[in-house]
Formats: C-alpha cells, sequence, structure tokens
C-alpha cells in the first residue's frame, strides 16, 4: 500500500476522527460490549484494548448525540455484579464477538480497528480459555535455549491471536531484569542480560510480524532496574546516561536498526539522567530527544495505560491525554489499575481537551497528522486495510496445526530448571505417598476451565501415583487453610507444593513454606520466577522453577518430578538465589 493512499485516507478525516483514532480504550468480557458503541462508533476511538477473562463495572454506554446538547442523563446504564465472571466461550465463540467490532469499525469509517492484547506468557496474558495454546514467560523461552523457538512460539502466538481477531500485542517485553527484588517485571523479562534480550526479542518481534500482529517493544526506556511498582508509584531509576544508552536501550537499538519495532510502548517512570522532572510518558526530552531524534525511531509511540499510579499521583488522566500527545506519544491507552472503569467520564473530556489544544496551536495540526500517519502506516505493513483486520484462518484451524502444538509442547518443556535437589528426593518412585497443596488463583488468572484448573497440578502429579492427598489454598494461604494444612501435615514425610509468584496483591505462598520446612518436612517446592524475595527462600532444599506456569509446564514438571524425563530448562539469568 503506497503512501498517497494513506496521505489519502488522512485527508478524509475531520480533527474529530484525528483526535479519536489516538484513543485506545478497554473493552473487557467474551461477549459483545454496548459500551463499543459509545467508544468507538460515537468517539472515533481508533483501537480497543481487549480484557476478555475479567468483567469490570461500566456504568454508562455514551451517546454523542446526547452529550453535545447536554443530555448525559439520558446514557444508557449498563452495570455488572461487582465480582461476576465474564461468560465461558470458545475461541471461536470469541473471534465472533471481536469480528463483530471490526466489522462495525470499517463500516463507520473505513479504517481497520486495533485490537490490542497482552500475552505475556503464564499467568501474565489474556487468552488461556477455549483450548488456546499458552507459552512460558519470555524467561523461560530463554531457559529453552534456541533464540528460533522464540520467532516459532511469537509466530504460532500471533496466527492465534489473528484468527480471534486481535491484531496488536503489547510485545516484545525489553526490559533487563538486572535487579532481583523488581516487584513487577521478573520473568517478564527475558534475561538480566542486556544482549540476550535484544537477541531474544529480535526473534519474537520477527515472529510477530510475520503472523500479521503489530509489535510493541515495553516499557521505554527499561523498566528492569526498579524496587517499584509502576501501577502504584512514581519510581525513579536513577542510573548515569551510558548506563541507560549501553544496557536498558541496547534491546530498542537492535530491534529499531532490524526494523523489526513497529511500536514502542512507554514506562512511568522517572530517568533522572534524561528528565528529572517528568515520567518518560510525558517527558519530551525522553520521547523526542532519545527516541525519536538519537534512536532515530519511525514508528508508533503508545502509552501503558494512564489510569496507573505513576501517572495518576501527579497528574488528573485529561491532563495527562494532552500531556503525553505534547511529549511525542502518538496514541494512549485509558485503562484504570484498581478495577474501576471511569472512561465513560474521560473520553469526552480528553477529546474536547485535545480538540482546544489543537485550535490554539497547543498541537500543532501538522504534528496530530503525523501521528495520526505513523497509525495508518502500522496498518498498512501489517496489512490490515486489505483484510480490514478480519481473521485469514478460522480459530480450530490454528488450535489443531500439528506444528503449533509441537511448538507448544517444545518450549513449555524445556522452560523449566532443576534448581536444587539438597535432599535427593528426585525422581519419586511411583505411588509414592505425599501431601500436595497447591494454590487456587482468580479466573482472571487461570479460566477454570478442562483445559487449565485450580487441582491441575494434582491431578497431573496423579498419573504416576494413587497415594496423593491434597489441599487447595488461595495463592496466600489464608489463616484457615494453614490450619488445615497443619493439621494434615505431620501424616506425611514429604509434601510437594506449588509456590507460585504473581505481581500485585497475589504474591505467593511463601510463609507457608517455611512453616512447613521450619516443621521439619521434605518439601518439594515448584516456584515460577528465579528470585528468593518471590517464590526461592534460602531454606527451601527441593526447588522446581517453571518459567512460566502453563497447563503444559505443569504436566512437565510432572513427568520430572516421577522421572519420566530430566529438567532440561538452562538457567536464564546471571542470578542465582
Amino acid at each position: 500500500m503506497n503512501n498517497e493512499y494513506l496521505k489519502e485516507k488522512l485527508n478524509t478525516l475531520s480533527l474529530e476522527q484525528k483526535i479519536g483514532l489516538l484513543i485506545t480504550v478497554i473493552v473487557e468480557g467474551t461477549t459483545y460490549s454496548p459500551a463499543f458503541e459509545g467508544y468507538v462508533l460515537d468517539y472515533h476511538c481508533g483501537g480497543i484494548r481487549v480484557v476478555p477473562s475479567d468483567r469490570f463495572q461500566q456504568k454508562l454506554v455514551l451517546h454523542k448525540r446526547d452529550r453535545d446538547v447536554g443530555r448525559q442523563n439520558v446514557d444508557r446504564l449498563y452495570v455488572t455484579s461487582k465480582d461476576a465472571d465474564a461468560p465461558s466461550v470458545t475461541l471461536a465463540q470469541y473471534s465472533a464477538t471481536v469480528k463483530t467490532y471490526l466489522q462495525q469499525a470499517m463500516a463507520k469509517s473505513g479504517i481497520p480497528l486495533r485490537v490490542q492484547f497482552d500475552q505475556e506468557g503464564g499467568f501474565s496474558r489474556d487468552l488461556t480459555f477455549g483450548g488456546a495454546h499458552v507459552f512460558p514467560k519470555p524467561m523461560g523461552l530463554v531457559a529453552g535455549d534456541n533464540p528460533q523457538m522464540a520467532y516459532e512460539a511469537a509466530h504460532a502466538l500471533g496466527r492465534m491471536a489473528r484468527a480471534c481477531g486481535l491484531n496488536m500485542i503489547h510485545s516484545p517485553i525489553l526490559d533487563v531484569n538486572v535487579n532481583p527484588e523488581n516487584p513487577e517485571i521478573y520473568t517478564r523479562a527475558f534475561s538480566d542480560r542486556a544482549e540476550v534480550v535484544a537477541e531474544y526479542a529480535l526473534q519474537q518481534a520477527r515472529g510477530f510480524k510475520a503472523a500479521g500482529v503489530i509489535a510493541t517493544g515495553k516499557h521505554f526506556p527499561g523498566r528492569g532496574d526498579s524496587t517499584m511498582d509502576a501501577h502504584h508509584e512514581i519510581p525513579v531509576i536513577d542510573i548515569d546516561y551510558d548506563t541507560l544508552w549501553n544496557r536498558d536501550l541496547l534491546p530498542y537499538r537492535v530491534l529499531i536498526e532490524n526494523d523489526a519495532l513497529p511500536a514502542v510502548m512507554t514506562a512511568h517512570t522517572i530517568y533522572p539522567a534524561v528528565d528529572d522532572k517528568e515520567v518518560a510518558t510525558l517527558s519530551e526530552k525522553m520521547l523526542k530527544g532519545v527516541l525519536r531524534d538519537k534512536m532515530n525511531f519511525k514508528g508508533v509511540i503508545t502509552t501503558d495505560a494512564l489510569g496507573m499510579g505513576g501517572i495518576i499521583l501527579k497528574y488528573d488522566i485529561v491532563t495527562a491525554c494532552l500531556k503525553t500527545l505534547q511529549a511525542g506519544a502518538d496514541m494512549f491507552l485509558l485503562r484504570m489499575v484498581d478495577g474501576a472503569d471511569p472512561i465513560a467520564h474521560i473520553i469526552p473530556k480528553a477529546v474536547a481537551r485535545i480538540k482546544r489544544a489543537v485550535e490554539d496551536n497547543e498541537l500543532p495540526e501538522s504534528e496530530l497528522d503525523e501521528k495520526v500517519y505513523r497509525i495508518l502506516e502500522s496498518y498498512a505493513n501489517a496489512g490490515l486495510f486489505e483484510s480490514g483486520g478480519l481473521p485469514a484462518e478460522s480459530v480450530d484451524d490454528v488450535l489443531n496445526d500439528q506444528h503449533i502444538i509441537e511448538v507448544s509442547r517444545e518450549v513449555n518443556g524445556k522452560s523449566i530448571c532443576l534448581l536444587r535437589d539438597e535432599d535427593h528426593l528426585l525422581p519419586l518412585a511411583p505411588n509414592t505417598r505425599a501431601l500436595v497443596i497447591e494454590q487456587r488463583y482468580p479466573r482472571i488468572y487461570c479460566p477454570h476451565d478442562g483445559g487449565w484448573y485450580s487441582g491441575i497440578l494434582y491431578d497431573q502429579l496423579r498419573r504416576y501415583s494413587d497415594e496423593l492427598s491434597y489441599i487447595e489454598t488461595n495463592s496466600i494461604a489464608t489463616p484457615e487453610e494453614e490450619q488445615t494444612v497443619f493439621n494434615y501435615c505431620d501424616g506425611f514425610d514429604l509434601i510437594i507444593m506449588s509456590n507460585w509468584f504473581y505481581r500485585s496483591n497475589i504474591k505467593s505462598n511463601s510463609d507457608l513454606v517455611e512453616k512447613l520446612i521450619a516443621r521439619g518436612k521434605k518439601v518439594i517446592i515448584l516456584a515460577n520466577t528465579p528470585y528468593e524475595k518471590q517464590c526461592i527462600q534460602k531454606v527451601a532444599r527441593n526447588v522446581i522453577v517453571q518459567l512460566g506456569v502453563t497447563p503444559l509446564s505443569i504436566e512437565a514438571a510432572a513427568d520430572i518430578i516421577f522421572g519420566k524425563c530430566k529438567a532440561e530448562g538452562r538457567w536464564p539469568i546471571e542470578y542465582r538465589p
């Protein structure tokens, strides 16, 4: 598709349509969301960020025609139960929902809808239900010791995404996780070595491109050297410029030089070596000065969610929407991190504020046009104009593709490392008697369908032993659950226990692990990060590390425990707990 076509398309857009194209909004659930009509059809929002496994409270469905004449009180209500889960559907059914969004957007404007998603691996992903192939975390791909498999996994994931109607992914993760106490990045990074991150991320980005998915490198310029979580705080990474350039920015430089990075997502973090006042998302020095001018990045710059603590602790979201555009971003993501959904109130205010800024030359329209053109160009390069974003393959054809099945099994199997077997327990003999303690995760992280559910570890272990007992806890055991464990644990010489970590308030079950070891129990720990603070205590003598919990990695871990195979994963980082 030539440049003239894109310029002609740009020239047909009204100012409101141009502004709308910069906005990405959350659309949650597995079935049709009526809020889509207000977001995209009324306010021309160019992208949606899907969250199929969750349902946020969505109080208003926008009607621009009424709001324009001051009749906000006639907006439709759409209030879900606070604790309601999204309906369980197949991937094919979900694809039909997304197809409806794609067709409505194309009919409205003739411009494809960008449908963004996360699929970082393990618990951090949007597609797990309905038989989806779930891959390990980036660090798990490095454990497989084969960059080509990073390409194969990304290509397989990209095909699955496009079959569902999704066309823009918030990966590869280019953070270099040099801080073992990082609460936010950990195994989401490929490694704590910049050159390894660059090598594997380049292959992953190429895999996405081959599948027609727009890759987004994040979190620029790098969130690996942090002890704070930007979802809730304003982190400051106080490193010198040479370190930033040669370490944190190295993966970006490699991908940009290889024309493998169509988009970049910004970090809500302050880097005093470049700008000691603003987070990168709002910093002209960082976005225009470093990314555009010094690194010669020509692609799309998007923000992380503007409802994160790294933004709203300093600015209201409407102000942040304008400031990030003035700083150099091309699009912004409207999402709150506390589960609330204030988007219906924000969109008209943000559109009005940006429109006024363009009219007053605070944001020159020529600069706005450059942003819109870059977005359209990314669509063209991914082939979205020809297809309207509609799937070229069926979901079932992709799920049943034998090559994808083999890739999934291989990368999951090789993402597991044996860290310690100090009590020489492994492999266990068939029909070993043991107590299995397994964590239960909320449905947004574990679909609780026939493919992945609480108790799946126990079921996989039972293939080898009929002498296993089972106790289930929350990700962090409650006092009542701990008491249940203590009531029964003395009847067992051996305990097999998951100690899977997830960020925010999920954490891990480390306190219970330490209490059991203090009681003299032999415990085999299944951890999912390589870090002591998160899930591998010094006192843990027998540790298997799954670098991305998935159904296939759980199956492989059971095989390793009972000796069907050995752990093949290579330790992916320099740090060891």
